[in-house]
């Protein structure tokens, strides 16, 4: 059986949520929300017709949820519910909004050993820390004569 989730466009939208209470975002994650973004290149307040039965009826399941469940006195961080609701009021389904093709996300291979941006600064500092510890070497030997023929 396929799943149908609804995923956020926008980025800030789903971090904040994910800032939001435990009890917002599980609310949320119940009616087939992803807790993520999705880049879908789609303009604001626009879906494609296609996709209006799977958008009803995750905001059927969310609306119930909310009104059974209740978000009174939950933190919402910068989630702004009453901003969300406005936006679903708004949206509208045009034609012709072309619905990108879902690509299997595989996650980039961890690199082996060091980056380049973390080996500079550890190198900066290894220099740093040596020319430390040879300036005070110096000091040292010149304060008990030693470095003086």
């Amino acid at each position: 059986m396929v799943r149908t989730v609804a995923l956020f466009r926008d980025v800030k939208t789903s971090d904040a949520l994910r800032g939001a209470s435990p009890k917002i975002r599980k609310i949320f994650q119940d009616a087939g929300f992803e807790l993520a973004a999705h880049d879908s290149g789609i303009a604001p307040d626009v879906y494609p017709p296609a996709d209006q039965v799977d958008r009803d009826q995750i905001l059927q399941v969310l609306f119930a949820n909310i009104k059974s469940q209740g978000v009174q006195g939950e933190y919402s961080g910068e989630f702004d519910l009453l901003q969300f609701m406005a936006h679903v009021k708004r949206a509208r389904p045009v034609q012709g909004v072309v619905q990108p093709t879902l690509t299997a996300l595989t996650p980039e291979p961890m690199p082996v050993g060091r980056t380049k941006r973390r080996a500079l600064p550890g190198r900066i500092g290894f220099a740093l820390g040596l020319a430390v510890i040879l300036f005070v070497l110096f000091k040292f030997l010149e304060a008990t004569g030693a470095a003086t023929p």
